[in-house]
């Protein structure tokens, strides 16, 4: 059963934007990062899950502040053009 609820199907959408915008993302000529690297990695992992929840119907109710959070880090995360390091500059190392 596939849910028709638009919080829900606000939340994959988003969450997949984020999933796509962070693992299209080149530097060409950049200094690797290892540790944006990882972050990068983890942050696609956690949001890729839920697009997967919801096509395999394990993703039915979202609440509306979880929705609000995640349109605010996809805003971000497409203005730092998918650049974690950018994203995250307070954890950079000095």
């Amino acid at each position: 059963m596939v849910t028709s609820d638009p919080l829900v199907l606000t939340n994959v959408v988003t969450c997949t934007a984020i999933v796509l915008r962070l693992m299209m993302f080149r530097k060409p000529g950049g200094k690797h990062n290892w540790w944006a690297s990882w972050l990068a990695y983890l942050i696609i992992l956690a949001y890729a899950s839920v697009p997967f929840r919801f096509l395999f119907d394990y993703y039915l109710h979202v609440h509306w502040a979880s929705v609000t959070i995640n349109l605010i880090i996809c805003a971000a995360v497409f203005r730092a053009r998918g650049n974690v390091a950018q994203l995250f500059h307070v954890l950079r190392p000095e």
